[in-house]
């Protein structure tokens, strides 16, 4: 993998081969206890679709196969979500600047003498009944870049760029339907972008990802199993960005999900004087090849004892490629033209969530 952070690079990259993916990535958590993760794809790599014409034709490429996913947490509980395929003509992302849309819902970056901006509009009406009406900003000071491109002059088959590691958020959130919140949204948020060259399944095994944000600074951090060979990291990056890098990176407690996947509860790690104990202790999203999960940081220094709250993920995507799963997956992921029809009840649509 290679790690970057470049405010420049946010921007849409070419995909060659069959099965190369790409995600602008956006989460943001709320002094009063609401979350949100929003992702705008281009390659959806949990796609049906995108799985079967790769199967069958080599020249399917990412830019057939756009979408968009918005969760909306009140605490741990979801109140709105989706996960819409579109197709390419209601897409579009610049090669440019960091600046994309998925039918009526949109991202553009800014950039400032002294602070990098995002704005994300949201404007989505569900077959089920329900809505969200959106108006967000991403703002954060410029920092130094605590990551530069890896000096090998090879490709990785997986590029993470962390534009954003902390910033605030701000802004309006309206959803209606079977849930109406109107919710005046002020908190913390994060913003990174990454790109596969390869089918996801291809690049990892199982891959362990969470940032949780501190006092002064944001813990970052990734597992991933490369065929039984792991690599763990995790960062310390203050809000000037440098960064201090930890080690000795364990997991335990590891818990079976009612689909079959065997995830870790708790993280430890350390860096310097510094120890970081994470405990996953909400489950906000769980599937046959994914969780997602409202965790809690408690690092311990020479100053005291710190606090966070955060979201962690975790996936193994060599599953998305069993057949047996596609019904759960037909369910939840809306395809171009066709919704299925558990995604039409408004009391069984919540089942899937």
């Amino acid at each position: 993998m290679n790690i970057i952070s470049n405010y420049s690079k946010d921007t849409k990259t070419e995909k060659k081969i069959s099965g190369s993916y790409e995600w602008w990535y956006f989460d943001a958590q709320s002094t009063d206890g609401y979350k949100l993760v929003i992702i705008f794809y281009e390659g959806n790599p949990f796609s049906r679709r995108y799985i079967e014409a790769q199967e069958k034709n080599s020249s399917a490429n990412a830019e057939q196969y756009p979408a968009i996913s918005i969760s909306i947490y009140k605490g741990s509980k979801p109140i709105y979500y989706s996960f819409r395929e579109v197709d390419s003509k209601s897409a579009e992302y610049s090669n440019k600047l960091p600046k994309g849309r998925v039918e009526n819902n949109r991202f553009e970056g800014r950039s400032h003498q002294t602070r990098l901006e995002y704005s994300i509009s949201l404007d989505q009406s569900l077959s089920n009944g329900d809505s969200i009406v959106a108006d967000l900003t991403f703002s954060a000071d410029r920092q130094s870049q605590p990551f530069s491109p890896s000096k090998d002059n090879g490709q990785e088959s997986h590029e993470w760029n962390l534009v954003m590691p902390s910033c605030h958020v701000s802004g309006n959130i309206k959803v209606s339907g079977y849930h109406d919140e109107e919710i005046n949204f002020n908190g913390l948020g994060y913003h990174d972008h990454n790109v596969g060259f390869e089918p996801l399944k291809e690049s990892f095994v199982e891959w362990y990802w969470g940032r949780y944000h501190l006092n002064n600074s944001t813990f970052v951090y990734y597992l991933m199993n490369k065929n039984e060979i792991w690599e763990k990291k995790a960062w310390l990056i203050d809000k000037s960005g440098e960064i201090l890098r930890c080690n000795d990176i364990e997991t335990s407690n590891h818990e079976l999900s009612l689909f079959g996947l065997k995830t870790a509860r708790k993280i430890r790690a350390k860096a310097k004087d510094s120890e970081m104990y994470l405990q996953l202790d909400e489950i906000l999203d769980s599937g046959p090849f994914y969780q997602r999960f409202g965790g809690r940081l408690l690092m311990r220094s020479e100053v005291g004892i710190e606090e966070a709250k955060g979201i962690s993920e975790y996936i193994k995507p060599g599953r998305i490629y069993h057949k047996m799963y596609w019904p759960l997956v037909n369910m939840r992921i809306a395809y171009p033209g066709k919704n299925h029809w558990v995604q039409k009840n408004p009391v069984l649509y919540r089942w899937t969530w």
